[in-house]
């Protein structure tokens, strides 16, 4: 499990690491962990990379405060699990609008932060599959319920979800390796394609909810259909 401390008091910050450190091991849990001084630093990293999957997050820091901070996650990655740990009890109405697994008042009990890291554990678990993509240099955490569709070029991926659309450069085996073979198919050799987003399939081609259409290969047909009676068979909801 990957959990960041972003807090901009010294002491502070070093308790609040040894608690997770702590819990970690009583757990059993794989750990990484990384500390961040202020907003900007964790903002920094986790822009290359968003993979992190729990935050303590102090509120009142220098510069950009931690519920800015919290904002601009959530423009982008919904999954991350954020802990507000403040003196203040002024912003619990602007936590709910972030989606905040907790918020914990200063001084924290140690039992307190092991309850919330464990919600936050069963969090990580039960959550979406997500696809990690890297799009000018940013890495992305990308909901696979939410993609529609994956179309291959010569050296590029362009990656269609619900709300966004991103040009990549890798390889569609490769991604394909990283997806949830229930819930994606692939009718041919330069496209994969979200099942939950297929309203007709024919033998020579299929049709999005969107009415955009994707050519079905002929000796993919047979898979694809198999896949496609399958996956609505299982009662997959859409």
């Amino acid at each position: 499990m990957r959990i960041a401390i972003c807090e901009d008091d010294k002491t502070q910050r070093e308790y609040l690491a040894a608690i997770v450190r702590e819990w970690a091991k009583k757990s059993n849990k794989t750990l990484t962990l990384e500390h961040f001084e202020n907003a900007q630093a964790f903002l920094f990293s986790w822009s290359a990379d968003q993979s992190y999957d729990a935050l303590l997050l102090d509120i009142q820091m220098p510069g950009l405060n931690g519920m800015n901070l919290a904002r601009k996650v959530r423009e982008r990655d919904e999954q991350l699990a954020i802990i507000f740990i403040t003196g203040f009890s002024d912003y619990m109405d602007e936590g709910y609008e972030v989606s905040a697994l907790h918020y914990l008042i200063k001084p924290v009990k140690v039992e307190k932060i092991f309850a919330v890291l464990d919600r936050a554990s069963k969090k990580v678990t039960k959550q979406a599959k997500t696809l990690l993509i890297e799009q000018e240099s940013e890495m992305i955490r990308v909901n696979q319920e939410d993609i529609i569709s994956l179309e291959a070029f010569a050296h590029t991926i362009d990656v269609t979800t619900t709300e966004h659309h991103y040009h990549i450069k890798a390889s569609i085996d490769q991604l394909e390796q990283q997806l949830d073979q229930d819930l994606f198919v692939r009718p041919h050799r330069s496209y994969l394609v979200g099942l939950k987003y297929i309203s007709q399939l024919g033998k020579t081609e299929l049709t999005l909810d969107s009415g955009r259409t994707i050519p079905v290969s002929r000796r993919r047909y047979h898979t694809v259909n198999q896949a496609f009676i399958r996956f609505y068979k299982g009662g997959a909801s859409r």
